[in-house]
């Protein structure tokens, strides 16, 4: 069977652990030469590191309950408004990002069932001493993560997963060759494009939007006039390493333009050139045709043209 049929039917089998399903997604990334694929899959593998930014899904709020007592009462699972908390604590206390693999989520809501999920809210009893209400101790903080958060990290990942193997084997018929085990795949540049596209539009959910077809791409990027650092967003939304964009970006800003047919100055077009030349632009599984439309319409609204 082709991986992306055996991929499609384990996204909609419910007993089929995602974590192990990603792991096919990973190896089918592998053939396409997809890195920005690559990088999610393997983020959802192997669990989000403090330095990277996890995906708006993976966002949730904590909320707690408090005891409270002095010499005369006490107060029991009271909960704690979390505008006092963020105002005495800070909302690194009331925001939380689930950074666990998503095999380690399947495993957990397994053992867990119905239990609640929190993190360990002991210093923040020791932050909000007196300060809830007044001349009573805290004598105990729970914090509450709504299991429906990870319940949704589960369903989105599997559904963004499905939507994109999907729409692949529309768009790229050839992926249907691929299997475990068989020949190398040679995949074309305008291959490679589509796949960095369905990457951006059904996986990270990217407001930029590619479309190919043969030889005719149509892109469009929202980068006001003036903005170098819109530039800089709109290159890194579409694979370009930080340094690379700052470095064109800085190049754009420092010379005039062109006209609206060809805004590239002579500084951006000798960048543009060089990185075709070195093939950067398949390294950074974009491809040579979508890298240059992609510079040629972030520049173009750059200067306002």
């Amino acid at each position: 069977m082709a991986l992306i049929h055996d991929l499609q039917a384990e996204l909609l089998n419910e007993d089929k652990s995602g974590g192990f399903v990603l792991l096919k997604l990973k190896f089918l990334a592998s053939k396409l030469g997809a890195d920005v694929l690559d990088d999610w899959v393997q983020h959802e593998i192997e669990g989000y590191p403090s330095d990277i930014s996890v995906p708006e899904y993976r966002n949730t709020a904590i909320t707690y309950t408090g005891t409270f007592a002095d010499i005369a009462k006490q107060l029991n699972n009271i909960p704690i408004p979390s505008y006092l908390i963020e105002e005495y604590a800070g909302d690194q206390w009331t925001k939380y990002d689930i950074r666990s693999s998503l095999s380690l989520i399947d495993q957990q809501m397994k053992e867990k069932g119905d239990s609640k999920f929190g993190i360990d809210a002991s210093n923040l009893a020791l932050l909000l001493h007196g300060k809830i209400y007044g001349g009573m101790a805290i004598i105990k903080i729970t914090s509450n993560i709504d299991i429906g958060s990870f319940l949704n990290i589960q369903h989105t990942v599997r559904a963004r997963a499905l939507d994109f193997v999907l729409k692949l084997e529309k768009e790229v018929p050839s992926v249907a060759d691929i299997e475990v085990g068989g020949e190398v795949t040679n995949v074309s540049a305008a291959d490679i494009a589509t796949v960095t596209h369905l990457t951006q539009q059904d996986i990270h959910g990217g407001v930029t939007n590619i479309t190919a077809t043969g030889d005719i791409i149509a892109l469009l990027v929202s980068v006001a006039k003036g903005d170098a650092a819109g530039v800089v967003e709109a290159l890194q939304s579409e694979g370009l390493p930080v340094a690379e964009a700052n470095e064109l970006a800085a190049i754009v800003e420092a010379e005039e333009p062109g006209n609206p047919a060809d805004p590239m100055g002579s500084g951006a077009k000798d960048w543009l050139q060089d990185r075709l030349k070195k093939g950067t632009a398949e390294a950074w599984s974009i491809g040579k045709p979508v890298l240059q439309k992609l510079i040629t319409e972030a520049i173009k609204q750059y200067y306002g043209l």
